[in-house]
């Protein structure tokens, strides 16, 4: 009979895994490079198999746990948790378990909240025992491990751009603006007619970025040229029904005033900013490289006089030289009066071993937007705008490109 004794005061204290790290409640910690649906058994068949496995964060709670966590245990003094709270703590997990942050070992250690320390590991239990107000500044903590607040302190023409017209596919230097293909899967720089502009960004100011895709693009060219572009974090719906993060509320979403980048991840937090690559075959990464056989909307915007942060001097300073070879710049918005046109292309996927592969139509044409959808005076720097994006079009557009590795991440 004392055999069972400790059995029957576990029971009574809750589950044993109560005294957990707070960071197992989380179910999938392996492979989260793509949102989107689910991808569980019955659902979709043609899932690549680097995402075979994958959950939204909002999804990721280990079920077992969930039960209780969200029903509570009163016989232990246990009071459910909320579950936007719940998933809101199991969306800044997944960004530690996605390489993004601080492992998700050391993701909730060594905290003080509310005043009181909690030495070593975070346990269940104790997040459980604490105030709702306790509990989101344990989850604001984790956001401020993963990724870090920086500023938006230069004007476009401040920024970074390479002087140099060699395009190296090889090269870990970043790929002068206007590149256009060159045959074989290398590069060139376009320097001809009104495209003659080494300075294309920070002279011209002109960026190229993807806002839109799926079935929804036709909604966000509605959005975009009506309000302009702005930071994915304001955007609720996206967040929570789109990519499955629950960030309301949270310490990210309280303060979109600034960009901010990952902790251990040589990269811009990209929906704490409006991202613009410098080069258009950059922008076609996005929203995601994995993205196949969907439909997106590239946008060229105008930048000249916004002020931002720039991205790729910050990535020229980490250690091993960990820029994004295309050259990305964020804002903290682009109003619509700096939209100037978009094209629509197909997103066809990725190889898995680097670079991404695109196709803008043949013929395809820019719908230019408000003033820019004006006559551009001869030798105008709209017209030279109109000559520099039109070129850029008409050398990207016909057949698939694929984007070799050597051009994407030094």
């Amino acid at each position: 009979m004392a055999l069972h004794q400790p059995a029957a005061v576990a029971v009574q204290a809750g589950p044993f895994w109560l005294n957990n790290h707070l960071v197992t409640i989380y179910k999938n910690m392996q492979n989260l490079r793509v949102e989107g649906p689910s991808n569980r058994v019955g659902g979709r068949t043609d899932a690549p198999p680097t995402i075979t496995n994958h959950l939204k964060p909002i999804e990721s709670i280990d079920p077992a746990k969930s039960l209780i966590l969200r029903n509570g245990l009163p016989a232990a003094g246990l009071a459910p948790i909320a579950e936007r709270r719940l998933q809101a703590l199991a969306t800044v997990i997944a960004q530690a378990a996605a390489g993004n942050g601080s492992s998700t070992a050391a993701l909730f250690e060594n905290l003080t909240i509310g005043g009181q320390a909690y030495p070593g590991i975070l346990t269940i239990r104790a997040f459980m025992n604490m105030t709702a107000q306790n509990q989101l500044a344990v989850i604001d903590a984790g956001w401020a491990r993963v990724c870090f607040k920086k500023s938006y302190d230069k004007l476009t023409h401040q920024m970074f751009e390479p002087a140099t017209t060699a395009v190296s596919g090889d090269s870990k230097a970043p790929v002068p603006s206007g590149v256009v293909p060159a045959g074989g899967g290398l590069m060139r720089v376009d320097y001809t007619g009104d495209s003659r502009l080494p300075d294309a960004f920070c002279g011209l100011g002109i960026g190229f970025r993807v806002d839109g895709s799926g079935d929804g693009h036709a909604d966000s060219i509605r959005r975009v040229t009506t309000t302009g572009m702005t930071t994915q974090l304001k955007n609720g719906y996206l967040m929570r029904n789109i990519k499955g993060w629950e960030v309301e509320g949270t310490l990210v979403d309280r303060d979109t005033n600034a960009p901010r980048v990952w902790a251990t991840k040589c990269d811009l937090f990209n929906e704490s900013a409006v991202c613009v690559a410098r080069n258009l075959y950059g922008a076609t990464a996005f929203p995601t490289r994995e993205m196949d056989n969907e439909v997106a909307v590239l946008w060229a915007v105008d930048v000249r006089g916004l002020r931002g942060f720039d991205t790729e001097t910050y990535q020229m300073t980490l250690a091993g030289n960990k820029q994004w070879r295309p050259g990305e710049k964020a804002y903290k918005l682009v109003p619509k009066g700096n939209v100037i046109a978009h094209v629509l292309f197909n997103k066809r996927g990725c190889s898995g071993a680097g670079g991404w592969r695109f196709q803008i139509p043949g013929g395809s044409t820019w719908t230019y937007h408000g003033e820019w959808a004006k006559p551009a005076a001869s030798g105008s720097r709209e017209a030279k705008v109109r000559g520099y994006i039109e070129s850029q079009l008409a050398a990207w557009s016909g057949p698939q490109h694929e984007i070799d590795g050597a051009y994407d991440f030094a």
